[in-house]
This record gives C-alpha cells, structure tokens and sequence, in this order.
C-alpha cells in the first residue's frame, strides 16, 4: 500500500508543538503571514529539533525576507500560499542557487507552491509552475489565502494530469482518515492538515493527530 505523508500546519504554541514533534509527522509548517491567527510571533518555538521537514508558510512575501526566514530558522521547505507566479518561483530559485554559491552555511530549500481549487479551470495555471516548484498543496479557495476549514471538491482532481506531486489540504479532519488512507490519485503524495485539528488557532488536539497519522500509516483499523 502506498504510504503518504502528513503535514501539520500552522504550529504558534512551544509546549503545543513539543508534543507535536513527539509524534513524528513527516512535515511541521510555521506561518510567516502576519494576517494570519496562527502567526509564529514565539520565536522559541525553532529551539525545537522535529524528526520533520520544517515548511515555512509565506503570502506574498518578497524574496530577500524569504531567504531571510530559511537562514534564521533552518527551514526545509518554503510554501508559497499567496500569489507568487511562476516567475517569482523561477527568481526565488535563482536567488537560492547565489547563495548556496557564495554562502557555504546557507542551506537548499524546496519550494511548494499553494493553488486554491474552487473549480476545474483553477488546474489550467499550472503548467507554467511545472519546472519551478517541487510540489503543489491544493487547498480550497479563499480571499484570506487559505484557512478556511472547508473542503473543496475532491473529485475535482481528476482534472490535475500533470507530473508534479501535490499534498491535499483544506478542511481535513480525523473523521476523514479512513477515506484518505486509500485516496487514488497517483501524484497525490500526502496531507495537509491544520484546524481541522484545533482546540483553539494555533492549539493541536495532540491525539486527534497521532490517530490520524497512525491510520493513514495502517496502524490503526476501524472497527
């Protein structure tokens, strides 16, 4: 059986998140959108070491603040979320292969970019993005880029022919777990999964995740 990865997203809380990290996800995100509820502003919080990739989340952010961000914080992964074209991804990758020339303690970073699916001409952007990202996360649409807690329509993806791998966010809750361990798309590589896990913005419902991880990796079978 396939094994897909899971992200938790939008970590604000130390102690929260040291609990996080104990579980193992595959990804952790820390959002960078100061719009957002789940804001890092607790810098202390990257005084963690995850056995995960950190993914920095960034809307509309320029580049030299991005690679500022990677530097600071070790990131692995940043996530575009706004609306960064093609182009910015093209330069933001340039801009990195400059540094990994000149700075030898500056670290490679991959680059997800975030499209928001409302309906099927929303995957005709994205040929463009094909040699400059290294995943999609398809999330649903929104004007605030994103956190919502809705789904969009899965069945939309049948649209999505393309070769880059995506993660599938927006609105995923434990209740989804046993659909999504066996969710058929070939490029579909794992889940995103935010609020639908919250007691409040920014506070993971700890158990809530470990099951949800534990079933999408088969460990746990509903009864």
């Amino acid at each position: 059986m396939k094994r897909f990865q899971v992200k938790v997203c939008g970590n604000n809380n130390l102690e929260n998140f040291k609990e996080i990290a104990a579980i193992e996800p595959d990804y952790v995100g820390f959002i960078f959108y100061p719009e957002s509820k789940r804001f890092v502003e607790d810098e202390s919080i990257f005084e963690v070491f995850p056995n995960a990739e950190k993914v920095g989340v960034f809307v509309n952010e320029s580049i030299e603040n991005i690679l500022e961000k990677v530097e600071q914080y070790k990131l692995d992964i940043v996530q575009l979320h706004g609306d960064e074209t093609a182009d910015f991804c093209e330069e933001l990758i340039n801009r990195k292969h400059q540094r990994l020339l000149t700075d030898e303690n500056f670290l490679d970073f991959k680059i997800w970019k975030a499209i928001g699916i409302q309906n099927e001409k929303d995957f005709q952007q994205l040929t463009t993005y094909q040699q400059v990202v290294d995943s999609f996360v398809f999330d649903t649409k929104s004007a605030n880029y994103g956190g919502t807690g809705y789904k969009f329509d899965w069945k939309l993806l049948i649209n999505y022919q393309l070769s880059t791998p995506f993660l599938l966010s927006g609105g995923i809750k434990l209740e989804d777990a046993f659909l999504l361990k066996n969710f058929q798309h070939p490029r579909c590589i794992g889940f995103d999964i935010n609020s639908g896990f919250e007691s409040e913005p920014g506070i993971k419902k700890i158990d809530e995740i470990k099951q949800f991880i534990d079933t999408i990796d088969g460990r746990f079978e509903q009864n």
